[in-house]
């Protein structure tokens, strides 16, 4: 007999997610005004500081990481698929903060990197007993000596991948980018790789948790913050990340918070509306992924807006979707979906790190359907013989726990929206740039994702 799934809200969470329903709707009420209602934080809930913002959700926040693996986005464990964002980028640094880790960690993260960096490169050189280059390769690609066994750090020119064991909260910080500069590649020293190391660890970047504020301007990644350097404007930076409150654990947000596009549009309404797609739409996909996309919309159940919404004093849209069933295609792989899926969106203002553009997604993800089935036959060719293998959720740690009503959910995530502020160290270090006629944001070129 099929077991029916545990209620998800308890009768006090169930009174609060009505009340922010209520408050939620006298808020939005003129959502079509393009400045920030007065923001009250509400009781029992936290703040954490992404990008250049700040976003509250209710007591306890749980903020994705990445895993062990070198060059790895950011998701929750194995207790949860599906949830999933790419590595930040501040200035041309492309970052990784792992989970609560170990020296063993850093030891085979650091044989990756190597391996990535110069190894690879040296194992598929054609013809390098002949050519010049390689010799000059090898010449200029190596391990950089730094004297500290929790870190590692290995040059190819220009070009670096730094890793160190940080005791400020045993996570493994991974950094990889060129050094700055213009001159030729191969006038670029170790010692100025061992220079860039000091920096970064004693000035640039420093550990932080994310529901600690910080007091200094700078760019909040989801556990550390790059500091603006004196005389300098805050750089480019893209901070994306899942996180969700314990309170309401099928219910994942994720947060993006980027310096606007040079090409994005000038105004809100410019954005493609999601919710409205035509055949032509549909028939300019190839193959399966225009098949998976009519799948996708054939299961939509009800649809809110696009509809004007104000998020941080920036003119905002937001969209809403509910499924039917088993909920919509998730894009991330692993889990078996979503039962609604909000966004909202602002364009962001150019040299203005304070007015960022920003993607705020919120996924009520749905737990693996039970009863869960039977264990399999399969063959383990490294024992040479067939075992019964158990069933594999793909989200353990929400088990049994539906997600709100769609009318709650919505509440809940305008409610978040009403949050969303700039940090007060970078409003004051745009205040004083105004005051003084200089730049508030860099317009360097940013990495690839």
């Amino acid at each position: 007999m099929k077991s029916k799934a545990k209620p998800y809200l308890r009768p006090r969470a169930q009174w609060a997610l009505v009340a922010l329903m209520l408050l939620s709707m006298t808020a939005c009420g003129q959502s079509n005004a393009n400045k920030a209602a007065p923001y009250a934080k509400q009781s029992g809930w936290s703040s954490l500081c992404l990008g250049t913002m700040v976003v509250d959700l209710p007591k306890q926040i749980e903020v994705a990481d990445s895993g062990m693996d070198h060059h790895s986005g950011y998701g929750f464990d194995e207790k949860f698929l599906g949830a999933a964002s790419a590595r930040p980028w501040v200035a041309n640094l492309k970052i990784q903060e792992t989970a609560p880790a170990t020296l063993k960690d850093l030891k085979s993260i650091k044989g990756t990197a190597r391996f990535r960096l110069i190894d690879r490169t040296i194992i598929g050189w054609q013809d390098r007993d002949t050519d010049p280059n390689f010799e000059k390769f090898k010449a200029h690609s190596s391990e950089v000596p730094l004297n500290d066994p929790q870190a590692y750090a290995f040059r190819m020119y220009d070009t670096f991948d730094i890793g160190y064991l940080d005791p400020a909260d045993q996570r493994i910080r991974m950094f990889y980018s060129g050094l700055p500069g213009d001159k030729p590649k191969e006038e670029y020293t170790v010692a100025e790789h061992q220079a860039f190391y000091k920096h970064l660890r004693t000035n640039l970047y420093r550990a932080r948790a994310p529901e600690e504020l910080p007091t200094e301007p700078g760019v909040c990644t989801p556990f550390g913050l790059f500091r603006q350097q004196a005389g300098e404007p805050i750089p480019r930076f893209d901070v994306e990340v899942p996180l969700r409150s314990l309170k309401y654990p099928s219910l994942v947000f994720f947060v993006r918070v980027k310096t606007p596009d040079d090409n994005a549009p000038k105004d809100i309404k410019d954005l493609p509306d999601p919710n409205h797609v035509t055949m032509d739409d549909i028939k300019s996909l190839k193959g399966m992924e225009g098949l998976l996309l009519l799948a996708n919309l054939m299961g939509i159940k009800q649809t809110v807006g696009p509809e004007p919404v104000a998020i941080a004093g920036q003119p905002g849209r937001l969209v809403a979707r509910e499924y039917h069933h088993d909920g919509g295609l998730d894009p991330n792989g692993g889990g078996p979906g979503a039962a609604y899926e909000m966004q909202a969106d602002v364009l962001g203002v150019q040299g203005r790190p304070d007015m960022p553009a920003m993607t705020i997604r919120m996924a009520a993800m749905l737990p693996d359907k039970e009863p869960y089935p039977k264990p399999t036959r399969q063959w383990n060719p490294s024992k040479q013989r067939f075992e019964m293998v158990p069933f594999k959720p793909s989200r353990p740690g929400i088990r049994g726990i539906q997600p709100p009503p769609f009318d709650q959910g919505l509440a809940y995530f305008r409610m978040v929206l009403t949050s969303v502020r700039p940090a007060d160290a970078v409003t004051a270090s745009v205040a004083v740039a105004d005051k003084h006629g200089e730049g508030a944001a860099s317009t360097a070129d940013a990495p690839s994702r």
